[in-house]
């Protein structure tokens, strides 16, 4: 309580003596509570209400305290205000968007952001089981699906496609989900404390990040501008820009790899050359992950549907067996910026594939997933 005290005066008199003035004459008095100690969650609150009424213009300066402090507005019910995205971390990856008069706990803030509890109900059938990332459902619907307060009732948002998420309870058909995500601060009103505009009024709390959102079709990420691809960024990701150069944008991304060897160097992680799919089920927790290479004969394009519970809902893969074998099956899953490449394909070429390890035996056929790296074709010596 004392450091609380101490934080108030000092801020003040940081900004002159005209404040400190008006801190120790008007404001102090008006709150007996710091005399006593008893300070809470709702005392904060109600602090910032008395000021937001006794004296505006100082209002957004004390909220912005508040939320910086860490006191009382944690646990808070948030109000959306406007339509808005929510997102993964502060000016991250977008996974939704909710409507105007959504309430929600806040559980934390930042510098112009707020973190959120999001619950709701989604249909059942757009929602695919997973284990990633302490997860286990993702929207499977390539066209997102929407979010609502209760079975079959009011849509509180929509959630995109690859959204991952935690079920709570589940009802037929439905299936109460949750999910920690971060939220514009300017769009959403804490225990009707409007705090739009306020932090432009200030200039406390400007994010002069730029951010880039890939469209629907991917890009590649190059070394240099005209230079060698080094990854493919994936649809609807988000970037974030260091620098331009004419029409050319450095960005940072990031993420994680598959690196289980912790005490070795990833480059020195050995491509795993055409490994027997009978060996993969026993090797499946080593192998989980590491690039395969295979020479595999492709038999056609196909759409996973909802019963293969190891693919995303609609997502296209192809449909290959082992060279010169009859039930060896190996399923290649692609992005959709390889799609006109694969066209060019035809039935029973040879193809040597090199790809990630999704799924060492698919639940129905018991066939490995690869996701596809690097493809060529190749003449194959029994041809």
């Amino acid at each position: 309580m004392d450091l609380i005290i101490v934080l108030l005066k000092v801020t003040f008199a940081q900004l002159g003596s005209c404040w400190e003035s008006f801190f120790c004459d008007r404001l102090w008095p008006m709150f007996p509570e710091l005399y006593s100690g008893a300070i809470s969650g709702k005392w904060v609150v109600k602090m910032i209400k008395r000021i937001v009424k006794a004296h505006k213009p100082i209002a957004a300066f004390m909220l912005m305290w508040a939320l910086s402090v860490g006191q009382g507005l944690t646990g808070q019910s948030v109000v959306v205000e406007v339509e808005e995205n929510i997102r993964s971390s502060e000016n991250g990856t977008v996974l939704g968007r909710m409507n105007k008069g959504g309430e929600f706990q806040l559980i934390a803030s930042g510098e112009g952001w707020m973190q959120i509890n999001l619950q709701g109900w989604v249909w059942e059938a757009s929602l695919q089981s997973i284990d990633r990332g302490g997860f286990d459902l993702m929207v499977s619907s390539t066209i997102g699906e929407n979010i609502r307060d209760e079975p079959q009732g009011t849509i509180i948002g929509r959630l995109e496609d690859g959204t991952l998420l935690k079920s709570v309870e589940k009802i037929t058909g439905w299936i109460r989900v949750e999910r920690k995500v971060w939220i514009w601060a300017q769009s959403v009103d804490v225990q009707g404390i409007d705090v739009s505009s306020k932090e432009e009024t200030l200039g406390i709390g400007q994010d002069e990040t730029e951010w880039l959102t890939v469209g629907n079709n991917g890009l590649p990420v190059l070394n240099i501008p005209n230079g060698d691809t080094l990854l493919r960024a994936l649809p609807r990701s988000s970037l974030e820009v260091l620098a331009r150069q004419g029409n050319w944008a450095q960005v940072t991304i990031n993420g994680w790899v598959w690196a289980p060897e912790t005490s070795q160097d990833l480059l020195e992680l050995p491509l795993v050359v055409d490994v027997q799919i009978a060996d993969i089920a026993d090797r499946g927790k080593e192998l989980q992950g590491r690039l395969l290479q295979w020479d595999l004969q492709f038999i056609s394009v196909e759409e996973a549907d909802g019963i293969r519970s190891d693919f995303y809902q609609n997502e296209t893969f192809l449909l290959t067996k082992l060279a010169n074998s009859e039930d060896d099956f190996v399923y290649v899953t692609f992005s959709e910026g390889l799609e006109e490449e694969l066209t060019l394909l035809t039935p029973l070429d040879y193809v040597r594939v090199v790809g990630r390890l999704r799924t060492a035996s698919e639940k129905l056929t018991e066939a490995p997933i690869l996701e596809l790296i690097s493809l060529e074709r190749v003449t194959y010596r029994n041809q």
